[in-house]
């Protein structure tokens, strides 16, 4: 089909943004390592008859190596990643969380080059100063009700180390995800992840505190949809834009969410309209654009 990577890397964007004001609502109810834990067992019960659907098969015929890729590649990029968002997201909000995604662009072009060779021009640096002069006018926005400026800037670095690992998590199979179903290789990244996150939780001594989180509440309808948008249909769909384009196509296709994020903070959770996020998010798309259109 024309245009599937591009379709699905917009995809992607919008049911992310979705999804991030989604577990914005629900954050409260849960922990990050308790989030993560739960929006993943939503995305595993629904991949296996997504498998069927599709007429993928549950173990392929590929070389060991490639599930060995997975894994790591989930237990980074989900486990570490999505962990290190949400304790992110609980200090920004949804808004300044927005501004700090648009760090993707920069660190997948920069792993591009280092590990697939993709070459960086003029244009790229100069976006990527863009992006990280957005960095610095979001950070420098006054603090949430509730929030210090530590907050501020504790979330926006674990932000973007989250950004980076995931980054990482993605580039470094690449090669498997030309070669494999993608979306029976997005099922074995996520389970992976799940497996890592319970022993990390068990071997961390807080079983119990996060198991009482998952006594039935209000709070499962919303993170059951959370989990569906922003784990379930945008990790299937980002793997897949990723797949059938360029990743330097994928990724400002992705960028994308950036906006989706920061109206859906503004319409939907109230956040402030403030000069200084609408002058971040203007120079942080500009540079994602200036990367991409190199």
């Amino acid at each position: 089909m024309p245009y599937l990577g591009e379709m699905l890397a917009v995809s992607a964007a919008l049911s992310w943004a979705i999804g991030v004001i989604l577990f914005k609502r629900c954050g409260d109810h849960w922990s990050p390592m308790g989030l993560n834990l739960f929006k993943n067992a939503v995305a595993i019960v629904l991949f296996f008859p997504t498998l069927y659907i599709a007429g993928e098969p549950i173990i392929p015929d590929v070389p060991d190596h490639y599930w060995m890729l997975l894994a790591a590649s989930g237990i980074l990029g989900i486990t570490v990643a999505d962990t290190l968002f949400f304790m992110a997201l609980n200090r920004l909000g949804a808004g300044l969380t927005a501004v700090v995604d648009t760090s993707y662009t920069p660190i997948m072009l920069g792993l591009s080059a280092a590990v697939l060779g993709e070459p960086i021009g003029l244009q790229v640096i100069v976006g990527a100063v863009l992006i990280a002069g957005a960095l610095l006018v979001g950070s420098a926005t006054r603090p949430a009700p509730g929030k210090t400026r530590r907050d501020v800037v504790i979330g926006s670095i674990l932000g973007v180390i989250g950004i980076f690992a995931m980054g990482i998590s993605i580039v470094m199979i690449k090669e498997v995800l030309n070669a494999t179903p993608y979306i029976w290789a997005t099922s074995i990244r996520i389970i992976a992840a799940e497996v890592a996150l319970v022993l990390m939780i068990v071997l961390s001594g807080r079983g119990r505190e996060v198991l009482r989180e998952f006594a039935p509440s209000q709070a499962w309808k919303t993170s059951f949809f959370a989990s569906f948008f922003g784990t379930f249909v945008a990790m299937t769909a980002w793997i897949g834009g990723m797949k059938y384009t360029r990743v330097s196509v994928a990724s400002l296709l992705n960028q994308l969410s950036t906006v989706f994020i920061f109206i859906l903070a503004t319409a939907v959770l109230k956040e402030p309209l403030t000069r200084r996020r609408i002058a971040a998010i203007c120079l942080a798309f500009t540079g994602a654009v200036l990367i991409v259109l190199r």
